[in-house]
């Protein structure tokens, strides 16, 4: 079996988090090199590439898959590390880059990988800004390599599964849309709250996941038409500090943010998203799809994730999707 050779680039949170986990149980996937500018970044994901790669081949070989356990520890001898990308790129036979670094290099690293001939993934969002973005799309064209943006929600049994039973017809045609994905902010990394660095604060980290959903769930054939600020919160800054780097500092970049995003299609349909991304916690209530002839509405009990079907006279069906893990959104 001919195998994907990758090489990730930013050692952070989401690659150590998500990335690294899902490659061990990708067989089709074999990663050979990681590359960190920081030395201590860059020695913390050694350890865990090492701690991770060891446990599954236990796991697997306790479970009777030798060729698994066989397989990954192989592979953990042959993960190289590199402080430099041009370093990686030039030593490495690479079929794929995978990009975790924070936002402000995304199209520069994009666009060096792209030009080095190889195919590239890059975490969300794109690019700091819309300008930066087509510069990326240029050098794809150019290129003819594979782009592929990391939205893991895509690839959520929660989202999946909801625009499986919205496909059904059971609602009718989709009219409105709400999907939030807020929590407290992340003051763990202050570098999401440095303008030049993330290139905005919770739209483009946590919107981003709730405009490509509701977008997905209303159909990706249809195209935005209207977009504005949705009141009363609009794009704001709610809390005016916050403790970073164990002090109360003000920061420059929006912590809240409700967006309205009308869609329609060349036939006709048309459907309005309202969409939360907000680092100051919830204020939209469930995330739910409204039809034509009913809505579905997304809950939780017991820690386990379900989704109503309610009409006119009530619910009339739920479909349990028990615990959702956040690993499995980048497994697929």
């Amino acid at each position: 079996m001919s195998r994907v050779r990758i090489g990730s680039v930013g050692l952070g949170g989401i690659f150590r988090g998500a990335h690294l986990p899902a490659y061990t149980d990708v067989s089709e996937a074999q990663l050979v090199a990681i590359c960190d500018v920081s030395e201590q970044a860059l020695k913390r994901a050694e350890n865990l590439v090492k701690r991770i790669y060891t446990a599954k081949a236990e796991r697997a070989k306790g479970e009777g898959r030798e060729e698994d356990a066989e397989r990954l520890m192989e592979d953990l001898k042959n993960v190289r590390s590199y402080n430099s990308l041009e370093d990686m790129l030039s030593k490495e036979d690479l079929d794929l880059v995978d990009v975790c670094t924070p936002t402000k290099f995304h199209s520069s690293v994009a666009i060096r990988v792209l030009e080095a001939g190889l195919n590239v993934m890059v975490e969300k969002p794109m690019a700091r800004t819309y300008l930066e973005c087509l510069d990326v799309i240029d050098a794809v064209k150019e290129s003819g390599k594979i782009y592929q943006h990391n939205e893991n929600w895509l690839y959520s049994p929660l989202w999946y599964n909801l625009k499986k039973i919205i496909e059904t017809g059971v609602i009718g045609e989709p009219q409105y849309v709400m999907v939030s994905q807020a929590h407290g902010g992340p003051e763990w990394a202050t570098w999401f709250w440095e303008p030049d660095i993330a290139g905005g604060g919770a739209l483009l980290d946590n919107g981003v996941h709730a405009i490509t959903i509701a977008w997905f769930l209303a159909g990706f054939d249809m195209e935005p038409k209207v977009v504005k600020a949705a009141e009363p919160q609009g794009i704001c800054i709610r809390m005016k500090t916050r403790i970073l780097q164990g002090m109360f500092r003000p920061f420059k970049v929006e912590d809240d943010a409700h967006v309205l995003v009308r869609y329609e299609s060349e036939d006709g349909r048309w459907a309005t998203t309202l969409l939360e991304g907000s680092w100051s916690h919830r204020d939209l209530m469930s995330d739910r799809i409204i039809g034509t002839d009913g809505q579905i509405v997304r809950s939780s009990r017991n820690g386990e994730t379900v989704l109503r079907i309610e009409k006119a006279k009530g619910v009339v069906d739920e479909v349990n999707l028990g615990k959702v893990s956040w690993v499995e959104t980048f497994i697929g």
